[in-house]
C-alpha cells in the first residue's frame, strides 16, 4: 500500500540573517541515493511548486518544526529547483518558536532539514529507485535528521500511544475553533496525512507480530486477507472512537 505521507531528511549548507530573521539553504538534494535507496531527480518538484508553491494561486507548503502541523515557522518567500536540489528562503514568524529556533541555527544547532511529501512517480532502477515527482506537503527543520544514530521518528512520534493521540485530536479541536481559513484547511491536510500514514505502520507491526504467549516457534506470516482486515477492525474503532469524542466535545 502506498504511503500518503513520507519524510526525507538532509544535512546541507544553510545561511541565517538574524537581523531580517531570514532561514536560507536546500530542503531536499538531487541525485543522492539515501538510506532507504531513494535518489530524487531534479524535476520532481516541478508540478507541485507549480500548484502550491510560493508563485501559484493556492501557496500551500508550509515551513514547520519537526514535521508538527501546531508548530508553524513561516511561509516559505522563496521555494524553486536549482541544480542542486529544493532551495528555500524562509522568513521565521516573530514568536516564542520562531525566536527559540532563530537562535539554535544562530548557534549551528539546528543545521538539518526534512521534506514531508507524497510519491507520485517512480521508477525501480535495480539498486536505487528513482523518485521522479512527488507532492510537496511541507519541509521542517529538525534535530536528527541525516544522523544514523539517531534517526529523526518525524510524525510518526505524535501516534505511539492513546495518550499521544489524545493530545493530536486536542490539537485540532484548537485549530477548528474560530474562522476556518485556507491556511487552517492545509495544515490539517498534512495532519491527517501524516496521520493516516503513521496509523497503517502502527497497524501492520501490530498484525505482523508473533504472540508471545504460544509455544510455537514457527514464524507468523499473516496473509493479506488477515492485514486488510485487522487494518479495517483498527480503522473503525479509530472513527469510533474519534466520533464519540467530538460529540462530547
Amino acid at each position: 500500500m502506498a504511503k500518503n505521507y513520507s519524510t526525507k531528511s538532509f544535512n546541507a549548507e544553510i545561511n541565517v540573517d538574524t537581523e531580517s530573521r531570514t532561514v536560507s539553504g536546500l530542503a531536499a538534494r538531487f541525485g543522492n541515493i539515501d538510506s532507504d535507496g531513494d535518489l530524487i531527480v531534479k524535476g520532481a518538484f516541478a508540478k507541485t511548486l507549480l500548484e502550491n508553491g510560493v508563485e501559484s494561486l493556492q501557496p500551500r507548503i508550509f515551513h514547520l518544526y519537526q514535521h508538527n502541523t501546531s508548530k508553524v515557522l513561516a511561509r516559505p518567500t522563496v521555494l524553486k529547483e536549482t541544480d542542486e536540489g529544493l532551495y528555500f528562503e524562509s522568513k521565521l514568524a516573530k514568536t516564542a518558536l520562531g525566536d527559540e529556533v532563530l537562535e539554535l541555527y544562530r548557534e549551528g544547532v539546528l543545521n538539518e532539514h526534512s521534506i514531508g511529501f507524497r510519491t507520485i512517480k517512480s521508477t525501480n532502477r535495480g539498486n536505487y529507485n528513482e523518485i521522479q515527482e512527488v507532492k510537496l506537503f511541507e519541509f521542517s527543520t529538525v534535530t536528527f535528521g541525516a544522523n544514523s544514530d539517531t534517526p529523526f521518528l518525524g510524525f510518526k512520534g505524535q501516534f505511539e500511544n492513546p495518550e499521544s493521540v489524545t493530545e493530536q485530536f486536542e490539537l485540532i479541536e484548537k485549530m477548528l475553533k474560530g474562522e476556518i481559513t485556507p491556511d487552517k484547511i492545509a495544515l490539517l491536510n498534512i495532519y491527517l496525512n501524516q496521520f493516516k500514514t503513521a496509523y497503517i505502520d502502527l497497524s501492520t507491526k501490530s498484525v505482523d507480530a508473533p504472540d508471545p504467549l504460544k509455544d510455537s516457534q514457527e514464524a507468523i506470516h499473516p496473509t493479506d486477507e488477515e492485514v486488510m482486515e485487522a487494518k479495517k477492525a483498527n480503522a473503525e474503532k479509530l472513527i469510533k472512537a474519534f466520533k464519540q469524542g467530538y460529540k462530547a466535545a
